[in-house]
């Protein structure tokens, strides 16, 4: 562990360890209030006893994957206290995702209070489901949380587990495959092999949903059948997991990591972007990273020191750096402070699907019949790249969905000089689908003077009969709210958008009925119009900082 944390410190570049002589109090005991216990260890160096306090809620055990954080923040003047949420690694009760946080998040801090070994700073730390279980204490940040420091993560799971209407079923099965392996205190090499493991692809094709947890597990899945059961995004069962009404009212100061190819960054930026209109101490870092990328790792635990020992001392955290610090990719390649998300001086600007395949800055002016394409959930049009729990391609070439039948695309002509597209994308399109429900799903690529096109950014909508209104001619208009991003498009290259009704298994594929979820088996194909002309006019919906912005990519 000690040669594990020198070679992390050095990878992370952090500070250098105050010491190396580190205690362990294994499996201390914290009452809640409904008489469950839980179980967590205590870290800190020796001399440190009452050193500021770090708090690390876990759903995934406290072995040396999650422990080395002990050893890191104690050798550099903290104790880190790291618990196994309810049902986890020993701790009592029924592990319901989520749901269980915030009231187990607020017991744990009564108690962290009330020991002869608090001095009165307490901060809190962790990614993904980690810095969720913050986002459910975090109506005590600024009275009992001095720092908060979150790391790939959001405040309500279910924006990420009902993702824009549909179901996210790859993630939601490969995440609940991965905890029944890591809810015990595994070794580091089995921790690592099993959150890498992945399912094997047909098992996604399967239905109805509900037997997938016991296909891919070996058992039946408690939550996944609550989910499958409350699919539906507006279903009250899930208020008790949408703690992003605290955002602003954090008053304690807050860093969030992202990544631009992580599964939760939409929501994590909407929850930066709440601290940052109330006006709160908070500061967004976003890098080319994935959700498991180890650079992010680095990133929280460099920025979180930082933070809590500045607080610790009295000092102005981040005092020398703007708010915001964003990799631009593409043709950029460099990082970029900001003082705030999107740039000052970005501008909303419009591409306007055209029929001849086109993208132009100019809205059509004459009547066309809209492009036509057939989608069939027997033979659903594949995720072939985008955020993911585990995978990432550093190439997503998208070559092969634009080449199916399925999808249609829109490209621009080769822009005369560079542009840089930076903050909120999107896609307003004008529809009509024979199905009563139905998908649409928008990708933006940069073309290269070759003809491949990478993938940038991509969204996703589900449009269910109660959604959009509908016109005389049955026609509706949706949109689809794609991943931000921070990118250069370089001279000479084009600007595409392809458009599908799927990207299964990364969302659970449409059958083209409106029946339940869970048990539904019956499929129908839909037939999908897109509108391009002057009354329904479809667009891309970039954010531009470049002065001229798209307005030669006619």
């Amino acid at each position: 562990m000690t040669l594990l944390s020198r070679m992390l410190g050095r990878r992370f570049r952090l500070p250098p360890a105050a010491t190396r002589k580190v205690v362990v109090e294994r499996e201390l005991t914290i009452p809640m209030r409904d008489g469950v216990t839980l179980l967590a260890d205590r870290w800190y160096g020796r001399g440190g006893e009452r050193a500021p306090v770090v708090l690390m809620r876990s759903s995934y055990g406290r072995g040396a994957m999650f422990g080395i954080f002990g050893r890191l923040f104690a050798e550099r003047g903290f104790q880190l206290i790291l618990q196994s949420v309810r049902g986890t690694a020993g701790s009592s009760g029924q592990f319901r995702p989520f749901h269980q946080e915030r009231r187990d998040g607020l017991d744990t801090l009564r108690w962290i209070r009330a020991q002869p070994w608090f001095s009165g700073h307490l901060y809190t730390f962790g990614m993904s489901y980690l810095g969720y279980t913050q986002w459910a204490m975090a109506e005590e940040a600024g009275r009992g949380i001095q720092g908060m420091a979150l790391g790939v993560t959001l405040s309500n799971f279910r924006n990420e587990t009902l993702a824009f209407g549909g179901f996210t079923l790859e993630g939601a099965l490969s995440w609940s495959r991965t905890m029944s392996i890591l809810g015990g205190d595994l070794p580091l090499w089995r921790q690592i092999l099993a959150s890498r493991s992945t399912l094997k692809p047909e098992l996604f094709n399967h239905l109805p949903l509900r037997e997938l947890d016991v296909l891919a597990v070996g058992h039946q899945v408690p939550w996944w059948h609550d989910w499958l059961i409350h699919s539906d995004p507006t279903d009250e069962w899930w208020s008790d997991v949408d703690h992003s009404r605290h955002a602003a009212n954090t008053a304690a100061p807050v860093i969030t990591i992202g990544g631009w190819r992580d599964i939760f960054l939409p929501w994590q930026i909407k929850d930066f972007e709440a601290m940052q209109r109330a006006g709160r101490h908070a500061w967004l870092t976003v890098g080319p990273w994935n959700h498991t990328s180890s650079e992010a790792m680095g990133e929280v635990v460099r920025q979180g020191l930082a933070l809590f020992s500045a607080d610790a001392q009295g000092t102005i955290p981040f005092a020398d750096r703007d708010r915001v610090r964003l990799y631009v990719g593409g043709a950029a390649e460099e990082w970029r402070d900001y003082p705030s998300w999107p740039p000052p001086g970005s501008r909303e600007q419009r591409l306007y699907l055209q029929a001849d395949a086109m993208l132009s800055a100019s809205p059509p002016t004459a009547p066309c019949s809209p492009t036509s394409y057939s989608y069939d959930p027997t033979n659903p049009t594949p995720s072939i790249h985008g955020p993911r729990l585990f995978e990432y391609s550093k190439m997503p070439d998208m070559s092969a969905l634009e080449h199916r039948s399925d999808t249609v695309s829109f490209t621009s002509a080769p822009l005369p000089e560079d542009v840089e597209v930076i903050g909120a994308v999107g896609v307003e399109l004008y529809v009509r689908s024979s199905a009563t429900c139905s998908d649409f799903y928008g990708c933006l690529c940069d073309v290269d003077p070759s003809g491949m096109p990478v993938q940038v950014v991509d969204g996703y909508v589900r449009l269910r009969r109660r959604d959009a209104e509908a016109d005389a001619r049955g026609v509706r208009r949706i949109t689809i709210e794609c991943w931000p991003t921070a990118y250069r498009y370089r001279r000479g290259h084009r600007v595409r958008l392809i458009v599908a009704s799927g990207a299964h298994p990364r969302y659970a594929r449409n059958l083209g009925t409106e029946e339940s979820l869970g048990t539904a088996t019956k499929m129908v194909s839909a037939q999908q119009e897109i509108f391009h002309d002057p009354a329904a006019a479809s667009a891309l919906l970039l954010t531009v900082s470049t002065p001229r912005g798209l307005s030669s990519a006619h």
